[in-house]
């Protein structure tokens, strides 16, 4: 038993966490204690129990139990989702589906930084235009107040959609993950 838990774990670790692959151990030992504790061969109970398929079938179980709590973690769970769906031959189109929206989001991020990065730009030429146009320092003054406010207001509409498009990429997850579940593929 002991050889085929490490071989078990080796194949988790694969995919999932430290602590994911320990309680994904734990239970598949006590299941498998209990089979023996009801008479059962050891050989009979794990010829049943592949580790390969398990940590296949265990994937989308598993990133949507998980926080993805931030960027690196979400991104790490959507590889994996898609990994899943596109190496299941009845869930490819859903695979694509996900890739996309996936594409659409990134897209939104991409464009709200460039926004930005073009906002800052603009600002640093207006800043010159300004100084060189012989307008009043009063005058000037002005316009760098009203620029760092507009600036200041897309850095917060920035963040807020930021925080928007985790929580959104996070429900994406789990919508996809049920969806896959949903397909019986996970047997």
């Amino acid at each position: 038993m002991k050889t085929w838990l490490k071989e078990l774990e080796r194949e988790l670790k694969k995919r999932f966490y430290t602590s994911e692959v320990s309680d994904i151990l734990s239970y598949y030992e006590e299941i498998i204690q209990e089979r023996l504790d009801e008479g059962e061969r050891l050989d009979d109970i794990l010829s049943d129990y592949d580790s390969k398929t398990i940590a296949k079938q265990m994937t989308t179980e598993v990133v949507m139990k998980r926080a993805n709590d931030s960027y690196r973690a979400i991104a790490k769970s959507s590889k994996q989702l898609v990994e899943f769906l596109l190496t299941s031959p009845l869930l490819i189109p859903l695979g694509f589906a996900y890739i996309i929206v996936l594409i659409v989001f990134v897209s939104l991020i991409i464009s709200l930084v460039a926004s930005i990065f073009a906002s800052v730009v603009a600002l640093i030429a207006v800043f010159v235009s300004m100084i060189s146009s012989g307008l009043g320092q009063y005058e000037i003054m002005a316009f760098i107040g009203i620029g760092f406010m507009g600036l200041s207001l897309m850095t917060l509409i920035l963040l807020g959609l930021s925080q928007a498009t985790l929580l959104i990429l996070k429900q994406l997850i789990k919508i996809f993950g049920k969806l896959a579940k949903r397909k019986g593929v996970q047997k």
